[in-house]
């Protein structure tokens, strides 16, 4: 399938689930606020400081509303590639915030320069190809300014088959608290069509590959994970 043509069907699927998206998510990922709150507290910057912030696939604004709790003096740019999902994170926040929003995919985006930190959540697995994952983040990496970071708290791959079974059983074992069976498979069947998630160390190894001078991991369970790059 041609690049655009999968993004297509991404951004379809999403402005379907736009609605319920906030009470969906929580059932199917592990952990998901506690990875959103270890985002935003690993982004180093006191807390009055203004600060320039891209969240990249805001999706509803959950890891955004975050860091404007936490940093209310940021300007923030909400990046993502379906209106439907902008606009629940424009009714979140609300009128009287420094806040924009650009409606565009990742293969269509140029990032403003002079940036103090990059954010995402559940969004970058989306770039189809490993080689597109690595220009992406070296696209990241030019848009920070020195010392700014990078903070991305996505799904990840194992390099070992046994351990990639667990992370897959221990997931729907999680799903299986709150959902049907038939709902947890219409979830893998989306998951094995639209996703594509890249082995944690490959993703460690191009975000050194493309200059950031520092990549650490601040926080995983199973297949979750946040990581951590500084210019």
């Amino acid at each position: 399938m041609h690049p655009s043509d999968k993004m297509a069907q991404i951004m379809e699927d999403f402005s379907k689930r736009s609605a319920e998206y906030d009470a969906e998510i929580v059932r199917i990922v592990p952990n998901y606020e506690r990875m959103l709150d270890v985002a935003v507290s690993s982004l180093p910057f006191n807390g009055d400081a203004e600060i320039k912030v891209v969240d990249l696939g805001t999706g509803t604004g959950m890891l955004a509303w975050r860091v404007k709790r936490r940093f209310p003096r940021c300007h923030l740019l909400c990046v993502d590639m379906t209106e439907g999902m902008l606009a629940v994170a424009k009714e979140r926040f609300g009128p009287g915030h420094e806040v924009e929003y650009l409606n565009k995919d990742f293969y269509h985006l140029d990032l403003p320069p002079e940036q103090d930190a990059v954010v995402s959540s559940l969004a970058l697995h989306h770039l189809i190809t490993d080689e597109d994952k690595k220009d992406f983040y070296r696209k990241v990496k030019e848009c920070l300014r020195p010392g700014g970071v990078f903070v991305n708290a996505d799904a990840v791959l194992s390099s070992d088959e046994w351990m990639e079974e667990l992370y897959m059983q221990r997931w729907q074992e999680f799903m299986a608290i709150s959902m049907k069976r038939s709902d947890i498979d219409s979830i893998l069947e989306r998951f094995h069509r639209e996703d594509s998630l890249p082995q944690l160390l490959d993703q460690l190894r191009w975000l050194s590959e493309v200059g950031f001078a520092k990549v650490d991991i601040v926080w995983k369970d199973h297949m979750g994970a946040v990581v951590w790059a500084r210019h």
